[in-house]
C-alpha cells in the first residue's frame, strides 16, 4: 500500500528517533548549576583577596633575599635520596662536635662552624661560628644550634643561617618544632631556670619561669603544645614536675607531678602523646595533661635510649656491671611493641617505624620488629654516633666524617 507524499514524510518525521531531538530541560539542575557557577566566582575572588591581604599585611617579609632563601631552601628539600652503601661525607674536625639529622641529610655543629649536607650528602651550609660546647638540634623547618653553658644560639635552613641570637642567662637546653617554633632553658633574675618560648619569626610569645631544675622541654610538630620537664627537690627526694601548655596562652593546660624519679627526656609522638623518660620508667601523657600510663623499670638502670615520633627505644641494665641488657621499644601510642634481653654489649640504639637499629662494638644491627629479621653490617663503632635516617639506613659519625650504611632487605 502507498501513502500520498505528504503523509509518508509526516510519517517519516513521527518515527524519527530520539536522538535527533532537542534535549530535555531540568529547571532544576540548571538553578544548582548556576549556583555553583556563582560560588566559583565568589571563591576565586575571596583567594585573591586574601593574597593581596597577605601582600599587604607582610610586606617586611617580601624581599628578594626571602624569595632566594625561599627557592633554594625548597630544592634542597627536594632533593633525592640515592646513597650507596658505606658512601661517607667529610667535615672539619673540631674538639667538640654535635651530629643531628635535617631534612634527611646531616648537620654538624663544631667550635669553629656549622656544616649541613644534603640527603645526597651534597654540601649545603658552612658556616663560621665560635661555641665552645655547641649542640646542634634538627627538626622540619630549621636547625637550631647553642653554645650549651653560654648564651649565643643560632637558625639554619638548608641555605644559610637565618637568624643568630644571644640570651641574658646561660643556655642549658633547646627544642625546635617542625614548626619552626623553638625554645631555649636558662635562668632568669626572679627564677632558678625559665624557659623562653619564640616563634617561627624569631620573636619571643612566652617565658616560663620555674622554681625548681627544668631539665627537658619539648614541642609538638603542629605547634600547638609545648611540655616542660622540671626537677623539684623536696625533703631529701627529687620528683619530677610534667607541665603542658599551649604556645601563647598564659596560663597552663595541665602539671602533673611524677614522684621519686628524675626526669630525663620529654618527646611529643606522632600520635599527640608526650613521652617521658625518667630515671625509674617511662610515663605517657595525653595532649590535655593527664597521665596515660608509667611503665616501672622495677629497679634496672636506663643506660641509652632514643625518644623520636615514632616513641621510645630504652636499653637498660639489672646493675651497673651487668653484661645483659634489656631492650623494651614502646611506640608512638605507648603501645610495648618489643621487650627482650640482649647479650651483646649495646652502645647505641635507635628507632625509626618498625625496625629498631643497635650497635656494638663489631657493627651494625638492624631488626625488623613485625618478622624477627635481624641484618647486620661489620663496622668499627667505637667512638661513632648512631643516627637513624630511615628504616633501611644509618649514619656513623666520626669527629672526621660520617659513613652511610645502607641495609638492603
Amino acid at each position: 500500500m502507498k501513502f500520498p507524499q505528504k503523509q509518508a514524510k509526516a510519517l517519516q518525521e513521527a518515527t524519527a528517533p530520539a536522538a535527533k531531538l532537542g534535549k530535555p530541560r531540568n529547571e532544576y539542575y540548571e538553578n544548582i548549576s548556576a549556583g555553583l557557577g556563582i560560588a566559583q566566582v565568589v571563591l576565586y575572588l575571596s583567594l585573591f583577596a586574601f593574597v593581596i591581604l597577605s601582600f599587604l599585611t607582610n610586606t617586611n617579609l617580601i624581599t628578594y633575599q626571602n624569595f632566594y632563601h625561599f627557592f633554594q631552601d625548597l630544592n634542597a628539600s627536594a632533593e633525592r635520596v640515592d646513597i650507596f652503601e658505606h658512601d661517607a661525607v667529610s667535615y672539619s674536625t673540631d674538639e667538640e662536635q654535635s651530629f643531628t639529622l635535617y631534612r634527611k641529610g646531616l648537620a654538624v655543629a663544631g667550635n669553629t662552624g656549622v656544616t649541613i649536607f644534603s640527603a645526597t650528602g651534597r654540601q649545603l651550609v658552612s658556616h663560621g661560628i665560635q661555641y665552645n660546647d655547641p649542640v646542634a638540634i634538627g627538626s622540619g623547618k630549621y636547625l637550631l644550634v647553642y653554645e650549651r653553658g653560654g648564651k649565643q644560639y643560632s637558625l639554619y635552613n638548608a641555605n644559610t643561617q637565618m637568624h643568630q641570637g644571644e640570651t641574658e642567662y646561660p643556655i642549658s637546653g633547646a627544642a625546635v618544632s617542625d614548626s619552626g617554633m623553638y625554645a631555649l632553658i636558662s635562668s632568669a633574675n626572679d627564677a632558678n631556670s625559665a624557659v623562653y618560648l619564640y616563634n617561627n619569626r624569631f620573636a619571643l610569645i612566652n617565658i616560663y619561669k620555674k622554681g625548681g631544675n627544668v631539665l627537658d622541654v619539648a614541642i609538638s610538630a603542629d605547634g600547638k603544645r609545648i611540655a616542660l620537664l622540671t626537677a623539684i627537690p623536696e625533703n631529701g627526694a627529687v620528683t619530677t614536675s610534667v607541665m603542658l601548655a599551649e604556645p601563647g596562652k598564659g596560663e597552663a593546660i595541665a602539671e602533673k607531678t611524677i614522684a621519686s624519679t628524675l626526669g630525663l627526656q620529654c618527646h611529643f609522638t606522632s600520635s599527640g602523646k608526650l613521652a617521658v623518660l625518667s630515671s625509674t620508667g617511662v610515663a605517657y601523657f595525653l595532649s590535655n595533661g593527664e597521665l596515660e600510663f608509667f611503665y616501672d623499670f622495677e629497679g634496672k638502670i636506663p643506660a641509652i635510649a632514643d625518644l623520636s615520633a615514632d616513641g621510645v627505644a630504652i636499653c637498660l641494665k639489672k646493675s651497673a656491671i651487668s653484661e645483659k641488657n634489656i631492650i623494651i621499644i614502646f611506640d608512638k601510642s605507648g603501645k610495648i611493641v618489643y621487650n627482650d634481653v640482649v647479650t651483646q654489649n649495646v652502645i647505641g640504639l635507635a628507632y625509626r617505624g618498625n625496625v629498631l637499629f643497635t650497635t656494638d662494638y663489631n657493627g651494625v644491627s638492624r631488626l625488623e620488629l613485625n618478622s624477627g629479621q635481624m641484618l647486620f653490617e661489620k663496622y668499627q663503632t667505637d667512638g661513632k654516633v648512631l643516627l637513624a635516617v630511615n628504616e633501611d639506613e644509618v649514619l656513623l659519625c666520626s669527629p672526621q666524617k660520617a659513613v652511610y650504611i645502607t641495609f638492603r632487605t
